[in-house]
């Protein structure tokens, strides 16, 4: 499931970044986080794609070779949505490499099930090996759902992370350590890192440069190249090193491969067989119903002269019906390629998106939101005729 939010709807517009050298889709599967990092401003939790979703995500790009799995939160603080996510992948696209992005709690724990269910590799996050420079990066680490103290999980968090690359490496999972570099704080550690890691089990680890982030507050600078080859050149020591762009906590930022660029999944898009757009809406102005609530559904699509307007409404079929209520609405909306609704519940979702339909959440204008979906940059207004 993706929020979409239109004050970036350039963003969300843009058609997925693709390049034939590298050929990876990279899929948000995660809300829960395991961290924040003191570097990375407070957002809004983004929620993420369902298995089902995942699923019709990767079914609409041709020519993939890998999907990585990873947030706004981690896969494994998701670990059952993950497990069945790659199940899924992995029955309808038994070809595709599957990885993900971890800060690696629990990881030990799952890796037997990772690999049974046709995990290949992983990217572990790990900046620091030292507790006083974690509790300098991190704002918090939280297994769980409750809130502990820093200077009681930053322990746990050290003892983790070596726990799952032996654990990975054991269980057939390749690792990848995946070291942000921060000048003043971690640098002079990376090194030790890669020794520790390799150790452990690991062969390769990727670099990332620190990037400043506007929203921060004023004092961490990004490594020069001379810093990043010398760095690189010391860690090289122990594991074969490469270097990347950007990340963060979660490893959720579009980032450069050796090769080519991440694909990130796009707003699904209209086609010949589903052209229109479905909205829950209480006003006619705004995203307002949970799709539950939802009586009727506006019907969005292309006039005879081109324009996208509101075409007609449905009916919506009656609640009390268990899982063939959501079979029934896909029916009704055989012609629509998205569903627009405030809220929806997960096995909607699935059973929608195992029939073609994705269903997004937002509570922007109709307009807008339909406007964005189409294409974007469109001037002109229209009534319904």
């Amino acid at each position: 499931m993706t929020i979409i939010p239109i004050s970036s709807a350039t963003r969300f517009a843009a058609a997925p970044t693709t390049d034939v050298a590298c050929n990876t889709l990279a899929l948000s599967v995660a809300s829960q986080p395991f961290c924040r990092l003191r570097s990375t401003p407070e957002t809004r939790p983004v929620q993420a794609l369902s298995p089902a979703e995942a699923l019709m995500e990767v079914d609409r790009h041709q020519g993939l070779g890998r999907i990585e799995l990873e947030g706004t939160g981690d896969p494994l603080a998701s670990i059952e949505t993950t497990l069945e996510t790659l199940a899924l992948l992995g029955k309808r696209h038994p070809s595709l490499a599957l990885s993900l992005t971890t800060l690696g709690i629990g990881g030990a724990q799952y890796a037997v099930d990772l690999a049974a269910a046709g995990l290949d590799s992983a990217h572990l996050l790990v900046d620091t090996i030292d507790p006083a420079t974690a509790e300098k990066l991190y704002a918090w680490i939280r297994p769980g759902k409750k809130t502990v103290p820093l200077h009681k999980t930053v322990p746990l968090l050290l003892e983790e992370q070596p726990k799952t690359v032996r654990a990975m490496v054991a269980a057939g999972i390749a690792v990848t350590i995946r070291t942000t570099v921060y000048p003043g704080i971690n640098a002079d550690q990376v090194e030790a890192i890669a020794e520790g890691m390799a150790l452990n089990g690991a062969k390769v680890m990727e670099l990332v440069p620190f990037a400043p982030d506007h929203r921060q507050a004023e004092g961490l600078v990004a490594p020069t190249q001379m810093q990043m080859r010398q760095i690189a050149q010391r860690a090289g020591q122990y594991l074969t090193v490469s270097c990347r762009q950007s990340t963060d906590c979660n490893g959720t930022a579009v980032t450069a491969c050796e090769t080519g660029k991440a694909m990130q999944p796009g707003l699904p898009r209209p086609s010949v067989e589903r052209p229109r757009v479905a909205v829950a809406s209480s006003t006619g102005m705004d995203v307002d119903l949970h799709l539950g609530q939802a009586k009727t559904l506006l019907i969005y699509g292309a006039r005879a002269d081109g324009l996208t307007c509101l075409l007609e409404t449905r009916q919506a079929p009656d609640p009390g019906s268990g899982e063939t209520r959501w079979e029934q609405l896909a029916d009704t909306l055989h012609d629509c390629f998205v569903l627009l609704a405030a809220s929806a519940g997960q096995r909607p979702r699935e059973v929608l998106a195992g029939r073609g339909i994705r269903v997004l959440i937002t509570e922007e204008n109709i307009e807008g939101t339909v406007d964005v979906l189409y294409g974007g940059g469109k001037k002109q207004k229209c009534k319904k005729e």
